[in-house]
């Protein structure tokens, strides 16, 4: 029990800058990488029976404006974080 007082104690000094050898050296978590999601603008779209790459249970974000139907794989989506793409009345944004 008696550590673990210390190490908070040294940590209390780390974060408020004392001059101690020890506490000189407690740094920061380095903040994560960001992860190379780029965005996918203007998708190509191909009929149900060319998406053989699809499996019944894969999930999808349907849109449907007047008879324009479109399917966006969420799997892609999610890998992507953005898709920029055009409807009939002007740009839309589909995200997950």
């Amino acid at each position: 029990m008696k550590t673990m007082i210390t190490l908070s104690f040294l940590g209390s000094l780390a974060l408020f800058g004392a001059p101690n050898a020890l506490a000189q050296e407690a740094k920061a978590p380095e903040p994560a990488k960001k992860l190379p999601y780029t965005a996918v603008h203007h998708p190509k779209f191909i009929t149900a029976d060319q998406a053989t790459f699809m499996n019944p249970d894969d999930r999808v974000i349907g849109l449907m404006i007047g008879k324009t139907a479109k399917a966006y794989p969420a799997g892609i989506v999610g890998q992507h974080g953005l898709v920029e793409d055009d409807a009939p009345k002007g740009p839309i944004a589909i995200t997950w």
